[in-house]
């Protein structure tokens, strides 16, 4: 079974073949048939609809398609699959090199929602804090689940917030996890990169057990050992002139990772009226990656330990944590229903080897490891869907009609670090900062299918929520589809959504060291992120967070112009209004606002401070272009082929004008920053994505090729225009091949196998030659991989 995204695609390849005089060949109508008529969960809650009768564009991502991506990471391979999905790959950004987002049609990585076979996934403790792509979101991390309990995934790219709430807003990634009770399959996966680094090891395993006939118990691991890669340029700063000039100083790459991940899916059926069911993941990593350098003449650097600089090596520990139980059934004349609870939470423990350089210069002494601050969140969900289709006289076709409640609990709780880690304007989060918050939120949905004539379909969907922190909103969409005839169909929607801020977002508090533009080029300073509560945000004009609000529509052609080739063309709009962004920078060591803090009681001991606001409108619009085609030859042989292209404009289309005390304290900083307002809200995303697919079988035998091309994109300076710089864009080849002998498949590849590279960024912008790459390419820094694996598999 393959995907509306890994798709068939045309053109290209039947060109290829008639260029190599490959035997007559046509479409294989029995295989797309099978593919077309899968049924879909996302997006609506009709039991019958399949992707090629979707309402709404979504694509089906198979394990297949995600293994022979050759990643190891599930949001790494879902980026080479879906044209609209980007995988930005930032490095000693606090926490988002470790948990890696993903974003949805060029929003933030905390715009598009995560289930879990339907149910509501918790969000993480890290906060992107640095300057990259999701700035200062606070996302699901998609890799905490197993690739090998994956059944399939189903990317909906539409507006969903009147189906299942907040976040939805740029659309629904919905994974759905294996429950046979048979069968399974152990993957031995080794890889590196061709600089001699980034050593990765990988073993996955499933299985499923029967319980009698009545129920199925099926179990999935993934543990992963892999070395960290290096990217850095060599260190050219003036900081570093008589001690560690023209080395390779920086740690600028993938983190070292050692990853376990399990989940177990069950469920027993004592009845068509009574099924309990249960899903529980755990996931812990163990991570290496590194901070900035600190030279020798730096403030956080003691000479007498280190006489020319050192690189301190965060080493957080996450752990993540989800789990489902509920029962499901029929009831009476077709009333189903789905009643369950789930418990989710995840953590973040900040630790490193470092030096506090404060704690020396005052006891004499410093540790080597430093206790960080320690960052969770959980989440209880509880749901009761109910369902039926009714068959009213004055309609041709049953209606689907559903509604439920559903009552959602949020925590977040911050435990500070060790006493070194809180000392000094070089230390972590102070100790006033602390804290436990909670808030529960309550909503009602309705949702109503049917297919009006037998050429339209029509879907209807409203939600109200109410959240204790901020009351209460009401969501709407409506979706259609007419279908001309079987080969041309006419699809779009309407809808209203929203985001409420996350408690992380609202309450996340930390001082660390940061690489900021504060008008004069990029440098290294102590920066505090606090609160809009917290005193120091207070009295520099935040104000508490409201919800996002969204409208979005999407109108589009699903066509078959021929027998097994289908294409979609789909146009999108969304305007987002009160956007949740970091503020700007904003210094606080001139003379005149550290004056102004110390006098209200706020010992000001690092050099800029941001907060969260709502000061940002923003439009998106953009066209996803679709085409699968799948070919049988004479000979037995079969190609499947794939297109898919994405076109992206992002624009901020209003600011809000700065907090009065800005302008009387004379900070000449707007509040949302240039590169901010222009770029990473902006044209920091590339507007194109092409992607396109091959997949030839013969025999034993299996090839794989796909070729993508980011477009280009500009980098934004808050220095002003003469540091921008404009990115050109980028191809990359992945190949790969299969051969399979009974129950074994041993598969061999090389990922970007031309060995490309971003462009290299302006010597102004580099600290100094450090940086060679921007830290907002699409692309990775990491050049050629090669890996094998091998697989057994049994029924």
């Amino acid at each position: 079974m393959h995907s509306l995204v890994r798709r068939r695609r045309h053109t290209l390849f039947l060109a290829l073949a008639a260029a190599f005089g490959v035997p007559a060949l046509h479409a294989q109508d029995a295989a797309r048939t099978s593919q077309l008529d899968t049924v879909i969960v996302t997006g609506t809650r009709s039991t019958e609809r399949t992707v090629s009768s979707s309402l709404q564009p979504i694509d089906v991502i198979t394990p297949q398609q995600l293994q022979q991506t050759g990643a190891t990471q599930l949001t790494a391979a879902l980026a080479r699959l879906v044209p609209s999905l980007n995988f930005p790959q930032p490095t000693t950004i606090s926490g988002a090199e470790v948990a890696r987002p993903v974003t949805l049609r060029g929003l933030s990585p905390d715009q598009v929602l995560v289930l879990i076979d339907g149910k509501r996934q918790h969000t993480g403790a890290f906060l992107n804090l640095g300057g990259a792509i999701g700035r200062g979101s606070n996302p699901v991390d998609l890799n905490a689940i197993p690739v090998s309990a994956i059944e399939r995934i189903e990317v909906l790219r539409d507006g969903q917030s009147a189906r299942y709430g907040s976040d939805a807003i740029g659309g629904v990634i919905n994974v759905i996890l294996k429950k046979s009770g048979q069968g399974g399959q152990v993957t031995a996966k080794f890889g590196g990169y061709d600089a001699g680094d980034g050593l990765q090891r990988q073993l996955t395993a499933d299985t499923g057990f029967k319980l009698g006939d009545k129920g199925s118990i099926h179990v999935a691991i993934d543990t992963q050992n892999n070395d960290g890669t290096n990217r850095a340029g060599r260190d050219r700063t003036a900081a570093s002139v008589g001690s560690t000039y023209g080395q390779k100083v920086y740690w600028l790459g993938d983190p070292a990772v050692q990853s376990n991940k399990v989940s177990l899916v069950g469920q027993y059926a004592f009845s068509k009226a009574v099924e309990v069911y249960v899903e529980a993941l755990y996931r812990r990593d163990r991570d290496e990656t590194a901070s900035l350098y600190r030279h020798r003449g730096d403030s956080t650097n003691v000479i007498a330990i280190y006489p020319n600089g050192y690189l301190p090596v965060g080493i957080p520990i996450v752990n993540d944590t989800s789990i489902t139980a509920g029962i499901r059934g029929e009831l009476g004349e077709g009333w189903h229903y789905d009643l369950s609870a789930t418990h989710g939470s995840n953590e973040y423990d900040q630790r490193s080897h470092a030096i506090n350089a404060d704690w020396y210069r005052a006891f004499g002494y410093t540790p080597f490891f430093i206790q960080g601050a320690d960052y969770k969140t959980n989440q209880q969900t509880g749901n009761l869907d109910i369902g039926k289709e009714f068959s009213p006289s004055w309609l041709p076709n049953p209606v689907s009609v559903s509604f439920g409640l559903e009552y959602l609990r949020q925590g977040y709780k911050v435990s500070p670090g060790d006493a070194v880690s809180q000392y000094g304007p070089n230390g972590g989060i102070t100790g006033d900062l602390r804290g436990n918050w909670q808030r529960h939120d309550v909503s009602e949905y309705i949702d109503l299918e049917t297919n009006l004539t037998d050429r339209f379909a029509l879907s209807l969907a409203g939600r109200h929520e109410h959240y204790s922190d901020f009351g209460g909103t009401t969501s709407g969409s409506l979706s259609g589809r007419f279908d001309f005839n079987p080969r041309v169909a006419l699809r779009g929607s309407v809808g209203t959504g929203f985001r409420a801020p996350t408690l992380v977002q609202q309450h996340y508090a930390d001082i660390s060291s940061q690489l900021q533009d504060l008008g004069q080029g990029q440098v290294l300073v102590q920066s505090g992120t606090f609160p809009v509560d917290a005193q120091a945000a207070s009295l520099l004009g935040a104000e508490k967070l409201k919800p996002e609000k969204s409208r979005s529509a999407t109108l589009g052609l699903a066509l078959e112009p021929l027998d097994g080739w289908n294409v979609s063309v789909d146009a999108y709009w969304i305007k987002i209004t009160n956007r949740i962004n970091l503020s700007s920078n904003i210094p606080v060591n001139t003379p005149t606002v550290n004056a102004y803090l110390t006098a209200n009681g706020v010992d000001a001991n690092y050099q800029s401070i941001r907060y969260f606001t709502n000061a940002v409108d923003t439009r998106t619009r953009g066209l996803d272009f679709v085409s699968q085609y799948a070919f049988d030859f004479a000979n037995g042989d079969r190609l499947n082929t794939t297109v898919g292209w994405a076109y992206n404009e992002n624009e901020v289309t209003k600011v809000k004008p700065n907090p009065a005390i800005l302008d009387e304290l004379g900070v000449a900083v707007q509040r949302v920053e240039r590169r901010e307002r222009l770029g990473l809200l902006g044209d920091t995303n590339p507007r194109t994505k092409l992607d396109v697919g091959l997949d030839y079988l013969h025999g034993r035998w299996a090839g794989h090729a796909n070729v993508q091309r980011y477009g280009d994109y500009t980098v934004y300076s808050n220095s002003g225009n003469a540091l921008d710089q404009n990115f050109d864009h980028r191809w990359t080849l992945d190949l790969s091949a299969d051969y399979s002998i009974d129950q074994w498949t041993f598969t061999a590849g090389a990922d970007n196998a031309f060995n490309a590279r971003p462009e290299q960024t302006k010597f102004a912008n580099s600290t100094g030659g450090n940086f060679k790459y921007s830290l907002f390419s699409p692309l990775s820094w990491n050049g050629r991989y090669y890996y094998a694996s091998a697989t057994y598999r049994w029924n």
